[in-house]
């Protein structure tokens, strides 16, 4: 009887408990749902900050970014086949232009030359002596002819060896440092097999994409200062080799400025600022850069229509201080967002907290 009693008050006991943890949990979960339909209801409007397009004025002098690249870089390449059995270079190794790399077996090639050699002495000794047995009418005119071209053939056959031992060795097409090298002693190469990079950095070439309106104010042979991302208390200056003709995709110009590299100071790949003066100044269209969502490539900006924040495509130009050149896209009068568009999309309700850049 005293196990019944006990059996039933355990039983009420965790049937109570239970009752009581799913009541908590419920009350939980609907406390939860009502915070979340809360915070969902906050963050219909999102706070931004506005500002306005307007005219600026655009220096003719400007600063562009760009990169260091070498003046030369070129593959060094096989034109035989073979196995190498010299090898004259390691990465980092600084070699001269003309100089030999590698070198491919060509035995068999300098035993071939030295046969064709004797047969040509050997056939230039016979047309002497048919020579001789023409004037006492032994021979026709036809056989010293045959024994001209054979000769002939004989000489080609000797210079086509000639050229292939040349191929044998291979040489530096340019002076600088060896790199990425892919062959050792004893590798077998085939014909346009890439062995190595030479890059000669005595000399760089610094790489900008200028707009329109800015590279009109460039002239070829013009100096132009710069400085190094990695060396800023120190000055370079460079001339102007090369201004593209043609725009990229992006509407830009690539022009290279041609620096001397004392010291190999610098390195390809580098970046740096180049510093251009000369242009005229004038008025543009322009929005603050942070307004800008994306690459400047393919730039957008929330325009602000009817309390929502509405993304526009937009064609920029120049980036001058902390604005960007608008070309198209936009009107001088238009507020846009300049803040808070990580939190936006298109179409979205705003509360515009300020309007003042």
């Amino acid at each position: 009887m005293k196990r019944i009693i006990k059996l039933v008050i355990w039983t009420i006991v965790l049937g109570g408990l239970g009752y009581f943890a799913y009541t908590k949990l419920g009350q939980n979960k609907a406390k939860l749902e009502a915070d979340s339909k809360l915070s969902q209801e906050r963050n219909t409007v999102i706070p931004v900050m506005t500002g306005k397009v307007e005219m600026s004025t655009m220096s003719g002098e400007f600063n562009v970014v760009g990169n260091f690249a070498p003046f030369q870089q070129v593959a060094v390449m096989s034109e035989t086949a073979g196995k190498i059995v010299a090898l004259n270079f390691n990465n980092g190794s600084t070699v001269q232009a003309g100089a030999t790399l590698a070198s491919v077996d060509n035995e068999l090639l300098k035993i071939q030359l030295e046969t064709t050699k004797t047969n040509l002495a050997k056939a230039e000794n016979d047309l002497s002596r048919l020579q001789k047995l023409l004037g006492e009418g032994g021979i026709t005119q036809q056989q010293i002819d045959d024994a001209k071209l054979g000769i002939e053939n004989l000489r080609q056959q000797i210079k086509a060896s000639d050229k292939q031992i040349s191929m044998s060795y291979v040489k530096a097409p340019i002076s600088g440092v060896v790199t990425n090298k892919m062959v050792e002693r004893g590798s077998l190469i085939a014909p346009a097999m890439q062995l190595a990079t030479i890059t000669n950095i005595s000399r760089l070439k610094m790489q900008v994409y200028l707009t329109e309106e800015q590279v009109v104010t460039v002239k070829k042979g013009q100096r132009i200062a710069m400085k190094a991302d990695l060396f800023p208390d120190r000055n370079f200056e460079g001339t102007v080799t090369f201004i593209d003709v043609n725009a990229d995709s992006s509407r830009r110009y690539l022009v290279e400025i041609e620096i001397v590299n004392l010291g190999d100071t610098l390195k390809a790949g580098m970046t740096g600022t180049v510093a251009f003066k000369g242009g005229s100044t004038r008025q543009v269209l322009a929005v603050p850069r942070e307004a800008i969502v994306g690459s400047l490539q393919d730039a957008k900006v929330y325009v602000v229509e009817n309390g929502k924040a509405v993304l526009r495509p937009v064609t920029v130009g120049s980036v001058f201080g902390n604005r960007v050149q608008v070309r198209d896209g936009l009107k001088e009068g238009e507020t846009i967002v300049v803040s808070g568009q990580i939190n936006l999309e298109d179409g979205k309700e705003i509360n515009l907290v300020t309007g003042g850049k």
